[in-house]
């Protein structure tokens, strides 16, 4: 027989089972085959699963007064590049003497209360930016340290800079992955990313970033996220919001062409460059340096 339908404030989201006894679903109902059982007390729908996020909000409800969202997890809620799954656990913190959580989709860590710094994100208590970007250095490689590091210090949401990075990496003293963090704050940039860090580590010369371009009157162009303004090559990293935002491609087809007229070479890339496509993008950006000198 088909389970009955949830009610309809439940049918689309993760809830917790007290939400279910508030709903009026039973508990017998809770236990059927449609629903995912993430871990202890806590619900969704098999074929409407929801994303990151709210897979970590969901998990609200479980958190013991003073525990936090932290790591890789935390990341995540602050919409920060990190290589890990949707259906990775969730990482959580808990100040001493608070006792770390020990259920099915979690992985506890403890600290003292000194040296947690948590902020609210969506709803949920979180490690700073900075302070994540710490906790990470024992999970994360250091090239995808300097990428998280870059994406912290740019994205204005974070409100961290590098000098707040710096700050945490001395706080947090002798950890795992201190080393890792060491080198990689030397080579974290405001307004990088995995792009800068690409053409770096294939051994081509660092890109400025951020760079203005203007017109023989010295009228504003455009900003580019990074350029070679002594060989006029400049390199543009799209992402799926150039593509479909109609707006913004349109903006971005007058941009370049102004660049051009101006003498400029406009080098384009997209994700897969940077990954699937990487030594081709690497080897054609080479070439257009040499040829301009």
């Amino acid at each position: 027989m088909r389970p009955r339908p949830l009610p309809p404030a439940l049918r689309n989201r993760a809830f917790d089972v007290h939400a279910a006894d508030r709903a009026g679903v039973s508990r017998q109902r809770l236990r059927r085959s449609d629903l995912v059982r993430p871990t202890r007390s806590v619900r969704w729908a098999r074929d409407r699963p929801p994303d990151a996020v709210h897979r970590i909000r969901a998990l609200r409800p479980v958190l013991l007064p003073g525990q936090f969202v932290s790591h890789v997890s935390a990341a995540v809620l602050w919409g920060l590049p990190v290589p890990v799954d949707d259906e990775a656990p969730v990482h959580v913190t808990s100040p001493i003497p608070t006792a770390q959580p020990r259920r099915t989709g979690l992985v506890g860590h403890r600290i003292t209360p000194d040296r947690a710094d948590v902020a609210e994100r969506w709803g949920m208590p979180a490690s700073t930016p900075a302070a994540l970007w710490v906790d990470c250095g024992a999970m994360l490689t250091t090239d995808e340290l300097v990428v998280l590091g870059d994406a912290i210090v740019t994205e204005p949401r974070c409100r961290t800079t590098i000098d707040d990075l710096r700050t945490a990496l001395v706080r947090a003293g002798a950890r795992a992955g201190v080393r890792k963090l060491r080198t990689a704050i030397e080579l974290v940039r405001v307004g990088a990313g995995s792009a800068r860090l690409a053409i770096v580590r294939a051994g081509l010369p660092e890109p400025e970033l951020q760079v203005e371009i203007r017109d023989e009157a010295g009228s504003f162009v455009g900003r580019v996220d990074m350029a070679y303004p002594r060989h006029r090559v400049l390199i543009e990293y799209e992402g799926d919001h150039h593509r479909t935002d109609a707006a913004q491609w349109a903006s971005d087809l007058r941009r370049y062409r102004e660049a051009e007229r101006l003498g400029w070479v406009v080098v384009r890339w997209s994700r897969s460059d940077l990954t699937r496509y990487l030594a081709e993008a690497i080897g054609h950006l080479r070439s257009v340096l040499t040829r301009r000198g």
